[in-house]
């Protein structure tokens, strides 16, 4: 069934037809190719390139462009001399700056019988192991690049250690009339698309591995999670090697969606420059999402100035996620932005992972942002309970993400393990209020990890034995039961369904142990940023544990807590970046009301607290802070501090 845009919606929804019709990318293309060639619907704009960072004053007005013909084109072309080079199933390494170059280079392996690798420029500070781990571990036959770095990445390259060596290719050297030497290749919808790799927040770099229909899937899901209609235009700053922008290049050929793109840098520089964006330009929709942190950066520097004028109307859904939403963000964000005709329910938290292609929930459009202020002292104990009236200043805030999109189902599990505390592959469902793994099922999840076969067992292939009765379970979602024989995704994230809404209380290897009580490295960080009156910039603090032997010595004499020579157990650290414009000035002060806030919520003493330079903690390419990391260079001594 050739795919056609006015089956995409049933009413309101997405039609059955349209996730019948879904193939590949590929098949779309040529199908809009063909409607235009016959007359059916005009050639026009899909991406758009907005270069702030090489012409600040004048990119609005100047982009630069890919019609469905020009990008086909171009894209056919880049297949046709990966084919001269590359067998079916060939990895393609995708490592340039980005813009529109980086579109037809990602999608031209799609097209073309090759797999995928969405990378980025080596000239990137500080991720160059994060790189090699990547090139090592897919080795990829080509990488493709332009003319500004192929220097850089030749250089780069002379220093990975790998047995056959990727072919260098720089995009500006294929003229477009290589097209016409272009061959269809044979896709299969199920056929590995692409190689997502994980940010590497919490371990090695691994691969997922999204199909052709897969990651076409997840887009339709996103739609009708948002209920977004024909003409939607899109806009995106987030890392394009990011699952979320993967997400945006397929957004274009489901409906008749466009995407505006520019530089993750000049949105950090202007954050005006996204919140501006946001306006519509012929009465169409907007769409657009970033992290928590973005946010904030748009509510405190991104509001128009004085007399400026700003609409906001036509935006229907701002998706808040890839890392913890919260509380402060969402209310800053929607007071700062509402007065300019923002919806009440825009900001949409979310979550997902690059093992389910992207995104696996948010709250329906009518479904306002609830913050639930939780028992911290029965969060520990694996139960979620909102605190009483008038205590709720007590209580550690926990965000709602709404309900699996449609056609993906998401339980709480309690997993099993045997008498040597190994995973057994087994779990089984728990009541809501009650905190567990996040187990996830669809058809928009990954095919498994490439080349990792027990982590994929281990990951992709989990039963759940025991499910809760009709009325209560979470296996039937939307009116559809999980089917028969379904195995499951183990998330690596704990949460729990309350009130209708799954929350996300932390991951499992996040997981803070302190006398035998669970806390979560998120709640932590969020009653640090709490005490310290929210001086410090978001995601700049990192809550982990050490044993008690490798609490730094120094630490008494900051803190004025002696650990006994003979205690056991872990022990709670926190490191926290300060923030240059408003630096600590009274670091007794900071710390009295750090350890009163901490010891109150989560009921443990605090065992240091360092200050340390902007940019010290160490972070994924993606911006995430890896408190393994962290950890390792707290207890190494090896921080540049402050205090």
């Amino acid at each position: 069934m050739a795919f056609k845009v006015e089956t995409l919606y049933e009413g309101n929804t997405i039609s059955k037809e349209a996730y019948e019709s879904l193939t590949s990318f590929l098949d779309i293309a040529e199908q809009r190719l063909a409607d235009i060639a016959a007359g059916e619907i005009e050639d026009y704009v899909i991406y758009r390139f907005f270069d702030y960072l090489n012409d600040p004053e004048g990119a609005v007005d100047n982009p630069d462009v890919l019609t469905w013909t020009s990008f086909v084109t171009r894209t056919k072309a880049i297949g046709a001399r990966l084919q001269q080079v590359c067998e079916p199933g060939d990895r393609v390494i995708i490592m340039m700056p980005q813009n529109l170059d980086y579109v037809t280079g990602f999608s031209a392996p799609l097209f073309s019988g090759q797999i995928s690798i969405p990378a980025f420029s080596p000239t990137e500070p500080a991720h160059a192991g994060y790189l090699e781990a990547v090139l090592t571990d897919a080795k990829p036959k080509v990488i493709l690049t332009n003319a500004q770095v192929a220097g850089p990445v030749r250089e780069f390259l002379k220093g990975v250690h790998m047995e056959d060596k990727p072919r260098i290719i720089a995009v500006e050297g294929i003229e477009d009339g290589m097209a016409k030497d272009w061959k269809r290749p044979d896709i299969d919808p199920e056929g590995v698309a692409y190689l997502q790799y994980s940010s590497g927040s919490t371990r090695r770099p691994t691969a997922s591995r999204i199909t052709h229909r897969g990651s076409l899937l997840n887009v339709l899901q996103l739609f009708r999670g948002v209920n977004a209609k024909p003409h939607l235009r899109c806009v995106d700053w987030i890392p394009i090697f990011h699952t979320m922008s993967i997400v945006y290049i397929h957004m274009v050929p489901i409906s008749w969606a466009s995407l505006d793109i520019m530089e993750p840098a000049a949105m950090l520089q202007q954050p005006s420059r996204w919140v501006k964006a946001w306006q519509s330009v012929d009465g169409e929709d907007v769409f657009s999402s970033g992290p928590d942190f973005a946010f904030g950066l748009a509510a405190t520097r991104g509001k128009p100035a004085e007399g400026e004028e700003l609409d906001l109307s036509n935006v229907i859904a701002l998706m808040n996620g890839s890392e913890s939403v919260t509380q402060g963000t969402v209310d800053s964000f929607n007071s700062t932005f509402m007065p300019y005709g923002l919806g009440p329910n825009v900001l949409r938290p979310s979550y997902g992972n690059s093992e389910a292609t992207c995104v696996m929930a948010a709250p329906a459009p009518d479904v306002p942002t609830h913050v639930a202020m939780v028992d911290g002292t029965k969060l520990a104990e694996g139960q979620f309970v909102e605190m009483p009236a008038g205590e709720e200043d007590q209580g550690i805030p926990q965000v709602g993400v709404g309900q699996p999109l449609y056609g993906q189902w998401a339980v709480i599990v309690k997993a099993e393990f045997d008498e040597n505390e190994e995973f057994t592959g087994r779990g089984s469902e728990v009541p809501d209020g009650v905190i567990g793994e996040i187990w996830m099922a669809g058809p928009n999840k990954a095919d498994g990890y490439w080349g990792l076969d027990q982590e994929t067992k281990e990951t992709f292939q989990n039963e759940l034995v025991e499910v809760l009765p009709d009325g209560k379970t979470h296996t039937v979602q939307d009116g559809q039961r999980v089917p028969e024989g379904t195995t499951w995704l183990r998330t690596g994230d704990m949460g729990a369904y309350y009130k209708g809404q799954l929350y996300i209380t932390g991951r499992v290897k996040d997981l803070i142990i302190v006398d035998g009580r669970n806390h979560v490295s998120n709640d932590i960080e969020s009653t640090f940023n709490a005490a310290a009156s929210n001086k410090f910039a978001a995601n700049s603090v990192a809550a982990f544990s050490v044993s008690a032997a490798e609490v730094l010595d120094s630490a008494q004499e900051r803190t004025g807590r002696q650990i006994p020579d003979d205690a056991k157990g872990e022990q709670l650290v926190i490191v926290a970046e300060e923030n240059p414009e408003q630096p600590v000035e009274d670091f007794a002060e900071l710390l009295g009301n750090v350890r009163a806030l901490v010891a109150r919520r989560h009921g443990i003493q605090l065992a240091d607290l360092r200050i340390v330079n902007e940019g010290a903690i160490p972070r994924t390419p993606t911006g995430k802070i890896k408190r393994k990391e962290c950890s390792e260079a707290y207890k190494a001594d090896e921080l540049e501090t402050r205090f």
